[in-house]
């Protein structure tokens, strides 16, 4: 990673610690119906933190500053409604936004509201990210002069920039900026990534399509944060030529005139910002569903309601191989641990797992188009998994077969016939409709 050049370097220094010596930190409400103090406690926490990092990277000195309101709910509805109200529903699939009319954001708790759950994690990191990223949006349209003037990848980009900044100098290792590089690097190799030239012209911020939306948030951040830490001043001459511009669309077309000014032809620089994407370093996990954090040596996931979640690995099974852990599931009528095998593709596609389950029972199931097909069901009972108790399982394959244990007592095995499923590939773990954490995980190959 470049450094920030030595021109530019200073100015962000004196602003940061200026803004951390004198500046009184801004108030913040947090309205709303999820009203447990402890999260409101760590959100506002979580924002002391953001606004040095806000004034640092806006080359602001702050002084006094109005109250910010951030809206938070714990049903889908709650927040559906809002957006209906203030967006015609731009934002359904987002779970967050900053409305321009009102000066505040809005934001759906999730994945889970249960007091089990939100008594141990109040504030997960994805949810953490999402806070401070409404936020800065609030925070820059207020004392930012070229933000308005700005096209939607930097703004979008530089939201996103600041969250990373407030988690701070191993975000990316952990497991919400690792899993966005992951998806970066696996879009890169599969043709699939959105041209730099559409990134800089078009609005996709409400796409849609979740991997098309998901895909330019990330690449705008990416795009954001190549610029701001290896061509300062570009980003900076970049940055000056928004002021003054007030209309979307006129935001949007310059844009791409201001990038090809300051920085080069889209299609000419798209090599060298992948190529230093592909460069860093970064961690080992990427999220697929659910939201998951690694803490202490313990990775917990956390499942909507009746739905699915999983993490996988980047190291890759090859032949014989075994994947091992220890396991806790939430005390809820549905609750399973689910190790995962197979993840080939940027999708994640013909992958298999199996699910440990509260009840006593395993399953074995494959995911084909979207949906999952039970191939083996076994009832474990004598070897369940007592509820938030740690319990050891481990999955085994051999050939085609798929063998799986708990406490080294075998409780399932099934040979998986269609040579469409692949048992080789990223390992992972997985849950269904609760929390769910793993320890002590060890894979082995043959």
């Amino acid at each position: 990673m470049s450094p920030i050049s030595a021109r530019f370097l200073p100015s962000l220094l004196l602003c940061a610690a200026a803004a951390l010596a004198s500046a009184e930190t801004p108030k913040v409400e947090i309205g709303g119906s999820h009203d447990d103090e402890t999260f409101r406690k760590e959100a506002r926490g979580a924002l002391r933190h953001a606004f040095p990092v806000f004034c640092e990277l806006g080359g602001v000195k702050l002084e006094k500053d109005a109250p910010y309101v951030l809206n938070v709910y714990r049903l889908r509805d709650e927040y559906l409604k809002a957006d209906r109200e203030l967006n015609g529903g731009r934002f359904a699939n987002n779970g967050g936004f900053f409305s321009v009319d009102t000066g505040e954001a809005h934001l759906l708790m999730a994945p889970r509201v249960d007091p089990e759950f939100t008594g141990r994690v109040p504030l997960t990191e994805r949810m953490r990210t999402l806070i401070v990223h409404e936020t800065s949006h609030m925070f820059w349209r207020r004392h930012v002069p070229w933000y308005p003037g700005a096209p939607q990848w930097a703004l979008e980009g530089m939201a996103e920039y600041c969250a990373e900044r407030e988690i701070g100098k191993d975000a990316l290792f952990g497991i919400y900026f690792s899993t966005g590089m992951h998806a970066l690097r696996r879009a890169i190799a599969s043709g699939r990534l959105v041209p730099l030239e559409d990134v800089v012209a078009m609005d996709l911020s409400a796409q849609p399509d979740a991997f098309l939306r998901d895909l330019y948030y990330r690449e705008s951040w990416a795009l954001v944060k190549w610029l701001v830490e290896t061509k300062p001043e570009a980003w900076a001459a970049l940055v000056r030529d928004f002021e003054g511009v007030s209309d979307r669309e006129e935001a949007a077309a310059r844009g791409r005139t201001f990038f090809a000014k300051r920085v080069g032809a889209p299609r000419e620089v798209q090599k060298a910002w992948t190529d230093w994407i592909d460069g860093l370093a970064i961690g080992n996990w990427e999220m697929k569903y659910g939201d998951w954090r690694l803490d202490a040596g313990e990775m917990e996931g956390t499942a909507y309601p009746n739905t699915g979640s999983a993490i996988l690995n980047e190291q890759d099974l090859k032949g014989n191989a075994a994947v091992q852990a220890e396991v806790w599931i939430q005390d809820l009528a549905n609750g399973q641990a689910d190790i995962v095998i197979g993840a080939w593709d940027d999708r994640a596609r013909n992958m298999v797992k199996v699910a440990f389950m509260k009840s006593g029972m395993t399953a074995l199931l494959v995911l084909k188009e979207d949906r999952w097909e039970r191939a083996a069901f076994s009832q474990s009972a004598p070897v369940a998994i007592p509820a938030e108790t740690w319990k050891a399982v481990r999955v085994e394959i051999e050939g085609r077969t798929v063998r799986a244990l708990v406490d080294d007592k075998p409780v399932l095995e099934h040979q998986i016939a269609d040579e469409d499923v692949r048992l080789d590939g990223r390992w992972g773990f997985g849950n269904y409709d609760s929390s769910v954490r793993f320890r002590r995980w060890k894979v082995e190959m043959k």
